[in-house]
């Protein structure tokens, strides 16, 4: 799908069908797969209209998905929140594959963490603060914050935009604050603790 960026612009995406939004997330999936290497995965609408998350990465037994929430597909003011939501979760999708399909080297430190994270991953419902701190979501955060900034100059007209990228630069920003303000100095060290903890179980 051409000029796939464009499509979240207001004045093309309220004219879409529900149909045709979820075909560009897709179209938007598939971009960033190739882009990092990897096979596109499909994107599904979650089953759950009362579910939490914008997004999620899934594996179950062997079959990947990146489910989002409906309200991204429904809601016009949530395109960007959509758009982030693929970038942010085919992140996660890159990381479970680097782990999983590459053998790691005594220098591939930041992967090393990753799969110790995936093994004591938390979720938000567990821990807000150790969910937005930990290695695989602080990495696919700065990684959708990259992107977004990088898109900044074809949305500079869209309120909606600049309202999906200040949340995404608060959440990063405020999470590290909050953490140093609870663990002292040391936060990451006793938070990859707690997550080296978990994965032993």
């Amino acid at each position: 799908m051409l000029f796939i960026f464009s499509k979240f612009k207001l004045r093309k995406w309220s004219k879409y069908s529900s149909v045709k939004r979820m075909k560009i997330l897709q179209a938007l999936e598939n971009k960033m797969a190739k882009k990092q290497h990897r096979d596109p995965i499909d994107v599904v609408v979650h089953e759950r209209a009362d579910w939490q998350n914008f997004g999620m990465f899934s594996v179950v037994n062997g079959e990947k998905r990146l489910y989002v929430h409906e309200n991204l597909i429904l809601d016009p003011a949530y395109r960007f929140h959509a758009l982030e939501t693929i970038i942010h979760e085919g992140r996660h999708a890159t990381q479970y594959e680097f782990i999983n399909n590459k053998k790691l080297h005594w220098y591939n430190f930041k992967a090393k963490l990753w799969k110790k994270n995936f093994a004591g991953y938390v979720s938000a419902s567990e821990d807000q603060l150790l969910y937005n701190n930990q290695e695989v979501e602080r990495d696919a955060q700065k990684y959708t914050i990259k992107w977004l900034k990088k898109l900044e100059h074809k949305y500079r007209n869209e309120d909606d935009f600049y309202t999906t990228l200040r949340r995404n630069i608060y959440r990063y920003e405020t999470s590290e604050a909050e953490a140093r303000r609870k663990y002292g100095m040391f936060y990451k060290h006793k938070m990859r603790k707690k997550i080296d903890d978990k994965s032993k179980y």
